[in-house]
């Protein structure tokens, strides 16, 4: 991750200005929260831990991690009332999975909406090794990408996720959409191991 979105992203956080963070966990994860059982999870760009509240008040243990000092001492207010032994959230790089020891071993579900896709190169790649080896066999990986417009550089065609992540994972779906506040086409993705 690059020093630029780092000062960019804690800038935005700073000022308010965090579009994102909506508050509501999307319809996407709570049908896999339904269909799943809870286990041991990660939510890479974790944000303000709204993901993370959810995931324990449906019975999971989760980390969370997100590479801006101020939103992840949102979450962990947000989290607080919560048993602190089945959350722990991070200031750390994604792309530096291995270097954070404090993570689990194995996650039965991964989730990234929208963190991911700002990344290329060899940070990408980085990205994507990190998690399939922290992704449990069997488990899930939930991804939220916007696709590149013609004035941002953000963002992930459908060939390149799959690109990026097939094998070790096996893309189960896709499901296309609009990301209608910042423009651009977007899709979610569902992949496993």
């Amino acid at each position: 991750m690059t020093d630029d979105r780092r000062a960019m992203f804690t800038a935005r956080y700073a000022s308010g200005d965090t579009p994102w963070d909506s508050g509501i966990t999307p319809p996407e994860i709570r049908r896999i929260l339904d269909e799943l059982p809870p286990g041991d999870a990660l939510d890479l760009g974790c944000g303000t831990g709204t993901v993370m509240r959810d995931l324990l008040a449906n019975g999971w243990r989760v980390d969370g991690i997100d590479f801006v000092p101020s939103a992840v001492e949102l979450a962990a207010q947000k989290l607080a009332d919560f048993p602190p032994e089945n959350w722990r959230s991070f200031c750390h790089d994604v792309t530096r999975l291995p270097g954070l020891s404090q993570l689990r071993e194995r996650y039965h579900l991964i989730i990234d909406i929208g963190c991911g896709h700002g990344l290329h190169g060899a940070a990408a790649v980085d990205y994507a090794r990190g998690l399939s080896e922290r992704l449990a066999r069997g488990g899930v990986f939930m991804l939220y990408a916007a696709q590149p417009r013609p004035e941002s550089a953000m963002g992930w065609t459908p060939d390149f996720v799959e690109r990026l992540f097939c094998p070790p994972l096996r893309l189960v779906w896709r499901q296309d959409g609009e990301d209608a506040k910042i423009g651009a086409k977007s899709s979610w993705y569902r992949l496993e191991l």
